[in-house]
């Protein structure tokens, strides 16, 4: 194993840790129970991309001989199977929490739950698990890219909460969460680093535009409170 695999590895849990320590510093959290399990059910959601990864491998939609089947297992098997996991975790566990009331709330879970599933997948595409070997720019970029991922399904499905309208923004964050994550994988297959440059800069932008917005809305919320 060389220094540059064990840099990649290293990524998310270190960005975890950061992540934790600034909500140490900035929230005044009562428990880290919600935290951890955040984390751990993160972890235990990669099983749902390793699930679509398999199945396409046995109906041969791994095999990625022309643009069709390459659109198709990037939006598809691995967009789609990689979110799906992530927003059902999202939905059904912590949406439905009490103290889980705003885009903000739901933001900084979605980044949680993120950061444990490119734990064990990360890995799982540095072996050439996924497909393909993939190169090293797609392995340093593709924590952070599922932070952006994060942040657009955190938002959607938080303001589902916000605005009683759960089932249309929850799939509007699952449908947009997951056709970014495939665009993300697709840009890599067709090597056109123009097309990954201004995916990469409007990804960012995006994300954190969400991010900003989602903040505003708590303290929006926080004001009308006192």
């Amino acid at each position: 194993m060389n220094t540059i695999t064990i840099l990649t590895w290293l990524q998310a849990p270190v960005l975890a840790l950061v992540f934790f320590i600034y909500m140490k510093a900035k929230f005044d959290l009562k428990t880290w129970k919600y935290v951890f399990r955040a984390l751990g059910l993160g972890l235990l959601s990669a099983v749902f991309i390793i699930l679509f990864d398999m199945i396409a491998g046995q109906l041969g939609y791994d095999q990625l001989k022309n643009l069709k089947r390459s659109a198709f297992f990037s939006f598809v098997i691995i967009g789609f199977g990689s979110e799906l996991g992530k927003f059902l975790v999202l939905r059904y566990v912590f949406l439905p929490l009490k103290h889980f009331r705003s885009p903000f709330d739901s933001v900084i879970y979605s980044i949680i739950i993120a950061l444990g599933f490119t734990i064990i997948t990360l890995p799982l595409y540095e072996f050439g698990f996924f497909a393909r070997n993939v190169e090293k720019l797609f392995l340093f970029t593709y924590p952070l890219a599922n932070i952006m991922f994060a942040i657009i399904m955190g938002f959607f499905v938080g303001m589902g909460k916000m605005r009683k309208n759960r089932l249309i923004d929850s799939f509007t964050g699952l449908g947009s969460a997951s056709f970014f994550h495939g665009f993300f994988f697709f840009s890599f297959l067709t090597s056109d680093k123009t097309i990954l440059l201004f995916y990469g800069i409007g990804l960012l932008f995006i994300g954190l535009l969400l991010a900003v917005k989602a903040m505003n809305l708590r303290y929006s919320e926080e004001a009308k409170g006192n």
